[in-house]
């Protein structure tokens, strides 16, 4: 992204506006998933009407996240309690754990629950697969800013200019994945849905 266009583009971080718009874009994705799931799960309800359910939850909790912006909270927990224990000189190995390697561990779990328990879905619905590995890798790079060495690393590619457009790329795709989701069809052996 060319830095003019990155200077037009609202810093998400410290603007009131951008931030409000994203929160936005969280809880309208987060309500498009719950349609989806009351859909799948009204037409047959398997696995993926519990991964529609899934992703609204996660995309609340984003909406929630962005809204009073927990991470912030959470950073200055940590160093008022790194600052109290006597450890804030000596931060770095801590820093490294939670912005390198908890992240690295959650996208493993997360990739191992895909393609175990959720790979019709993910087959069914690339649209939504493809917005959630940009908001992923959104919150992965954001968070490993808080290891100060990768700093530069995140400067050269240029991760502060593009950040704002790529996650709102994911929540484009996220939304778009919901809205054009088929409900899946009913089984033949199954008996249809018992009318209420």
């Amino acid at each position: 992204m060319s830095s003019l266009l990155a200077s037009l583009l609202p810093d998400p971080e410290h603007s009131a506006a951008a931030s409000s718009l994203l929160v936005a874009g969280y809880v309208v994705a987060a309500l498009c998933w719950l349609r989806s799931y009351r859909r799948a799960r009204l037409s047959a309800p398997d696995a993926c009407a519990r991964s529609w359910l899934v992703g609204a939850v996660l995309l609340f909790l984003l909406a929630i996240n962005k809204l009073f912006n927990l991470r912030m909270q959470f950073e200055n927990g940590i160093r008022a309690l790194a600052k109290a224990e006597g450890w804030y000189d000596r931060r770095q190995p801590m820093q490294f754990v939670l912005a390198v390697v908890l992240p690295s561990v959650l996208a493993l779990l997360t990739g191992a629950f895909l393609a175990r328990k959720a790979r019709s879905f993910v087959r069914r619905h690339p649209l939504a697969l493809a917005g959630w590995v940009l908001l992923l890798l959104y919150l992965a790079l954001r968070q490993t800013q808080e290891w100060k060495p990768v700093l530069p690393w995140l400067s050269t590619i240029r991760y502060y200019d593009g950040r704002l457009a790529l996650e709102v790329a994911g929540l484009l795709l996220v939304i778009l994945g919901a809205l054009i989701a088929h409900p899946p069809l009913p089984d033949r052996l199954s008996p249809p849905p018992p009318a209420s």
